[in-house]
Order: structure tokens, then C-alpha cells, then sequence
């Protein structure tokens, strides 16, 4: 299952993606939305796992630890039963990653643009508005190979 990890700028240094919630387009998805096509239901996934990422994000800033503030998702192909039902009330897109994630099953990463940063940065300290605005914003796409670089270049942008 193509699955959409919500990360932060320091799982981009991470030997690999440890388990967490993630999102993909599951049955209880397609069943929700009915004969969309696959794309809407892949996008419904994806920006489920960049809302869990402000998440991800104000829970860092709660603890004091520095990070980027952008949205990050990473995008991977994993074996189905690498995956579970989440037992808390999550949303359809949502699956447990039971299993940590190698680089070598990921497709891409997405993250904000450089823009973004300071309405992220509001989102996750619990703004609305501005976690409606970042909602509407398309995150950019990375190939895996830019990981590292990627990585050092929001890492430098931590605060």
C-alpha cells in the first residue's frame, strides 16, 4: 500500500521511519467518498498526513525541541500487513505502521515552501485561520535522492 507518513525535518535525517499513524486510500476511504477517482482519494490521504504533521510539529514546540516550521510528508510502498487498524477514532485515510520504513521503500518527499513557514508555524501553536490557510497550500515535491540535502537545508531553518 502507497501509504503518506506525516513527518518532521529530523525524521529526514532518521536511518529509517519509525512507526506512527500514517494515511493511504483505504476501503473506508473509498467507501466514504464513494466513485471519486483515485487521485482525489490519494490527495484526501495526503492531506490528511500533512494536518498530522502541524500535529507532529506542536508537539515539538510544546517540548521545546527546534524544528523547521513546514509541513513534511513522506511518501512510501509498503507491504499490507506492515499496517493495522488504528484502535483510537481516527480518521478513514488513517492505518498504525507497525513496522520502521527504509529509505529504499520511499517515492518522495513533500514539504512547504519556504513561504509557508511562519503560517505553519501558527498553525501548530493552535491558530485556525492559519491552520486553514496552510490546508489550502500544496506541499512542493522532493525526489528521495534530495533527502539529505533537504534535510541539512531545514535543518538550518530550525527554531
Amino acid at each position: 500500500m502507497r501509504i503518506y507518513i506525516p513527518a518532521a525535518n529530523s525524521d529526514l535525517s532518521a536511518p529509517s521511519l519509525t512507526p506512527r499513524i500514517v494515511h493511504g486510500v483505504t476501503r473506508e476511504l473509498e467507501r466514504e467518498f464513494g466513485d471519486d477517482e483515485p487521485e482525489v482519494f490519494e490527495a484526501v490521504a495526503m492531506n490528511a498526513a500533512a494536518d498530522d504533521s502541524v500535529r507532529l510539529l506542536a508537539a515539538k514546540i510544546s517540548k521545546g525541541i527546534a524544528c523547521a516550521s513546514r509541513r513534511c510528508v513522506v511518501v512510501a510502498v509498503v507491504p499490507d500487513a506492515d499496517l493495522a487498524v488504528p484502535s483510537t477514532d481516527e480518521l478513514p485515510t488513517a492505518r498504525l505502521l507497525k513496522q520502521a520504513v527504509a529509505w529504499d521503500r520511499v517515492e518522495s518527499i513533500h514539504v512547504d515552501d519556504e513561504e509557508l513557514e511562519s503560517e505553519v508555524r501558527r498553525a501548530a501553536m493552535g491558530d485556525d485561520e492559519a491552520f486553514e490557510i496552510v490546508a489550502d497550500e500544496d506541499l512542493m515535491w522532493y525526489d528521495v535522492a534530495e533527502r539529505t540535502a533537504l534535510s541539512v537545508a531545514l535543518a538550518a531553518r530550525d527554531i
